[in-house]
């Protein structure tokens, strides 16, 4: 029987006449409509997401936060405004392995603090992520982890390592806050709209409302986005609540209609991919429960850590899902390149890993569309 590594290396290899060329048949590798790539460009942006015709858009995601100097130093997270810094050697090395596509997940371009204004900074910073994209040939989504009333330690809520006044959840219980944000991503469009790069504006990373006891607030933002979107030309990502859980993946369609491009994420189970070093946890081989009645979705966070034992069958597997569902993905993270962060937090630095860099070029090989 045709495994899942055997059907990622055809694709890689030229797709459905490279698998038949190999004794594979049209069967086997489209297994429940398993598509292969396509050499014809999308008719928009976001045909891109379509699962009709799709996986198009293959690749990895980058994470970055806001530096705080007197809790980063000068060289952890760089000198910039955001970091750890994503090198040139990093971003060009997932375009050579083949991806097409590099997800930013970072701080919205609002500062989190009233007046909830434009950061210049951020908006330096963004626009110039977006032009480094566009040169190397990679699509991006520009994700929103922070805004007004949310930092980056509402990541981290159980953990010390940060001061206490550092940490900021408080746009689940505003509704100012909760309107500046809709704002923000309103505005975000408006100005980096017509980036060549662009392939969507993903609202919010991780809606997590629910985890703090209060469900609804994330929905009813999510639903007067699409309602009242008015930028056709660029795609609006949404995810469900529950830290992007794709279990709410269907509820979420209904809430917001069909526009929108619902993106989940997925690491499960938790205790194979967020293992620590020398717990030899093994996956149990179980595939996921992929949204049903979604209508247009991509997973754009999945990843083990590398000392996860089997990492690459891991990957390989839930690649296989997405491809079979026509959805396209991002897999975390791939590694910003900055040595003195690396240094420390390289545990799903994915270009780190071989076996996880060979299945990722395998799968990447079936890419056909660039901005």
């Amino acid at each position: 029987m045709t495994g899942r590594r055997e059907l990622l290396a055809g694709l890689a290899a030229g797709g459905i006449s490279a698998l038949l060329g190999a004794g594979i048949s049209p069967a086997l590798a489209r297994p429940d409509g398993l598509r292969l790539g396509s050499s014809e460009e999308p008719a928009s942006r976001r045909a891109l997401w379509s699962v009709a015709g799709g996986p198009l858009l293959r690749g990895a995601v980058f994470a970055q936060r806001r530096v705080y100097p007197d809790l980063d130093g000068r060289d952890f997270l760089g000198s910039g405004p955001v970091g750890a810094p994503i090198t040139d050697e990093a971003l060009s090395g997932l375009r050579e392995a083949g991806a097409n596509l590099a997800v930013w997940s970072g701080p919205g371009p609002f500062s989190e603090a009233a007046p909830f204004a434009p950061d210049p900074a951020i908006v330096a910073e963004i626009e110039t992520w977006l032009a480094r994209c566009e040169r190397q040939g990679l699509y991006t989504v520009l994700g929103f982890r922070t805004g007004p009333g949310r930092s980056a330690f509402a990541f981290h809520p159980e953990e010390v390592w940060y001061p206490r006044q550092l940490y900021d959840d408080s746009v689940w219980r505003e509704a100012r806050k909760q309107a500046a944000w809709v704002e923000m991503v309103d505005w975000a469009a408006e100005r980096f709209g017509d980036a060549p790069a662009l392939a969507g504006i993903l609202a919010m990373v991780e809606p997590n409302d629910d985890w703090l006891g209060l469900p609804g607030r994330w929905d009813a933002m999510a639903e007067r986005l699409a309602e009242g979107w008015r930028h056709p030309g660029v795609p609006l990502l949404l995810s469900p609540g529950g830290w992007a859980d794709m279990a709410g993946a269907d509820a979420l369609r209904r809430r917001v209609g069909p526009d929108p491009v619902i993106v989940v994420h997925s690491y499960t189970p938790r205790d194979y991919t967020h293992q620590g070093q020398g717990d030899d946890v093994r996956w149990d081989g179980a595939e996921l429960d992929l949204p049903r009645a979604a209508g247009d979705w991509a997973c754009l966070e999945f990843g083990a850590v590398n000392a996860a034992p089997g990492q690459d069958d891991y990957l390989a597997s839930r690649i296989a899902q997405f491809e079979t569902a026509g959805a396209s993905w991002a897999a975390f993270a791939w590694g910003n390149g900055w040595p003195a962060y690396e240094a420390r937090e390289n545990a799903m630095a994915l270009r780190l890993s071989p076996p996880a860099r060979t299945v990722l070029g395998e799968a990447f090989g079936a890419n056909r569309v660039r901005p």
